[in-house]
Order: C-alpha cells, then structure tokens, then sequence
C-alpha cells in the first residue's frame, strides 16, 4: 500500500495521515431536511480508514492522533474525542500502544519523539505507574527543544500537554512536600526556556503575589490568553488600587508598579477593569457582572446592559455547561429592571 502510495501519487504514508486528519474534520450537514435527503457521510469513516492503515504501517502522526483521541477521550469525556475512538476497533489500541512505545525510544521521530514519550507517561500515570510516567517525562523533557518550532505539529493534531507540564502535575501532586518543590524547576523551565503560558501560570502558584515574579509570570500567562491568569491579574490590580494594600508594603513590588504605572500612563484600577474585561471576552462570567456594576455606577446603564446580556448568553460550544447558573438569573432579572 505504501509503495503503491509513493510510486503512484507521490504521496509519503505520512501525507495520507495527514489527509485523514482533515478529512476527520470536514463538517456534517446540520440542516435536518436537507440531511435527510443525503446518505450518511463517509468522510469520517474514510478517515478512520486511512489513519487505520498508516497507524498499522507504522506511521508516527497516525499513532499519534489515534491514541491522543483515546487518552482525551477517557481524561475528558468529550464528544469529539469519543467520536474518533468509535472509529477504530478497541482490540487494535494495544498495537497501536506497542508502536507507540517504539517511535519513543528512538531519538527523534519526525519530531514526535518526545510527544511519544509523553503521551505513554500519561498513560502510565492513569494506569498508577507513577515512577514509569515520571522516567518517561523526564527523557521527554531533556530531549525536547522547548522552543516551539513552526510545522512542528499538524495544525489539526489533537493537543497534548507538553512534557514539563505533565511532569510539573505529576509532581506538585506528591504526598512529599521535597517532590512537590521540584515541580517548580519544571514549570520554570517550560516558562523561561520555552515561554509556555501555562508553565508561566503554574510557575506562578509558587512566588508570594507581593514578589514581582509572580506579576511577571501571572502577566506573561494572561497576555498569551489563560483565562484564569487574566482573571488573577484582574484581582491583583484592584486590590492594589486600595490604600493601604499589603502588596504595596513590599519595596521591590511597590517599584514595578511604580514603573509600570508610569509606562502605561494609567491607574491600576484602570488595569483591573481592563483585564477584567479581557477576561469577560473568554467567558468568565464573574468579570462580567463586575463590570456591569461599575458601568452602573459610573451612569452608564447601555454599558451595564451590554455585559448583562453577555451574562445570560449560553456558553460557547457544543455540550458545553453554564458555570454560573445563578448568575444568568441575576442578570436575567437585572436586565427586566428587577433588582436583588
């Protein structure tokens, strides 16, 4: 199949796993009528076949792809990934997993070593093996080049957490306090060598809010679009707007907000309303009705009404569950002139 592929099409095995990948992701009719006059669509089936066939030829992106699905599928419960699993016959994942634990052990499979390493160490610590995930992460770890590198990954490839950070969770969840500190190493080095913003965040839970460092990190995470970071930056800004905040008693921090304050030519309840509005732009609903509360305050009831209705707005994507119930109804009876 593969020289038949090459000699004909000019097309390498990967290719073919890389067209599956997209064929996976070509949508189905939504329009009920109109779907009903249609047979049932083939594309994803076709694509199960063909990164089928290149998984069983060995293929790394295959492998990849199929068992990513299969690990995100019993991590999340999502849809999306489930749908991919139902693809492929369940007696076949342990071969895919046996060439899985191949393409790791040689040195850089078209730049999936280290992915492959990674991905069997989660599927070690889901099994309990935790010394094995944390042998497998840290090979992964010395031999990735922490940069990101353009074309490294499939556009469309499922995502996976990188090496440090697994390795980071891994640890920070031990019983011994000694173990947990080593994850800050990890999460540092994915943030400072590799300029991970999730790295930045973690490594972030590990400085005191009043050391500059944790503004550093905490800032780095929010402006690549970690919600939570956005969030945090958001409170830290207001608190420190307040006289008499205990982060400004420290000298060194009370100096990088002087510095920043002075470059961004404003106050730092300024800075608080504008994360806290980049953070009601990814759905965090309390920011939201945050904000609302100021515009009101301040006499601007269009304004107020604008985060209101992206109050009740139903969350983004498919299966997707409110977080903040109770906040909906606030602001359904805020919005019908009801207040509580």
């Amino acid at each position: 199949m593969a020289g038949l592929i090459t000699a004909e099409y000019n097309l390498s095995v990967e290719d073919l796993a890389s067209l599956a990948i997209v064929t996976f992701r070509i949508p189905d009719l939504t329009d009920p009528e109109k779907r009903a006059q249609l047979p049932p669509s083939q594309h994803k089936p076709l694509a199960a076949s063909m990164l089928r066939g290149c998984a069983h030829l060995e293929d790394p992106l295959a492998v990849m792809q199929i068992l990513t699905a299969v690990y995100l599928a019993d991590l999340t419960g999502e849809h999306s990934y489930k749908d991919i699993v139902s693809h492929f016959p369940k007696s076949e994942i342990p071969k895919f997993k046996q060439t899985l634990e191949q393409l790791g052990a040689k040195s850089n499979t078209f730049g999936l070593g280290p992915e492959a390493l990674t991905l069997q160490g989660l599927f070690a610590e889901r099994a309990g093996d935790r010394e094995k995930a944390k042998t497998l992460y840290i090979e992964a770890v010395e031999r990735s080049t922490l940069k990101y590198t353009p074309g490294s990954r499939h556009p469309m490839q499922l995502p996976l957490t990188t090496p440090w950070n697994a390795l980071g969770y891994l640890l920070k969840t031990d019983k011994d306090p000694s173990v947990r500190a080593q994850a800050k190493t990890y999460f540092q080095r994915g943030a400072l060598e590799g300029d991970d913003p999730l790295s930045y965040y973690e490594a972030a839970a590990f400085e005191d809010r009043s050391d500059p460092k944790w503004l550093q990190y905490t800032s780095k995470a929010a402006a690549s679009g970690h919600r939570q970071a956005t969030v945090d930056l958001a409170q830290f800004y207001l608190e420190v707007s307040s006289k008499g905040s205990p982060v400004l008693a420290q000298s060194k921090m009370r100096k990088a907000l002087n510095w920043l304050l002075a470059w961004r030519k404003g106050s730092a309840a300024d800075l608080a309303r504008e994360w806290a509005h980049a953070a009601s732009i990814m759905g965090h609903k309390p920011s939201m009705l945050q904000l609302a509360d100021y515009r009101e305050s301040v006499g601007d009831v269009e304004g107020a009404k604008k985060y209101l209705r992206g109050l009740v707005e139903a969350p983004k994507g498919a299966g997707k569950v409110e977080e903040w119930p109770q906040l909906v109804q606030l602001a359904k009876k805020r919005l019908a002139g009801i207040r509580t």
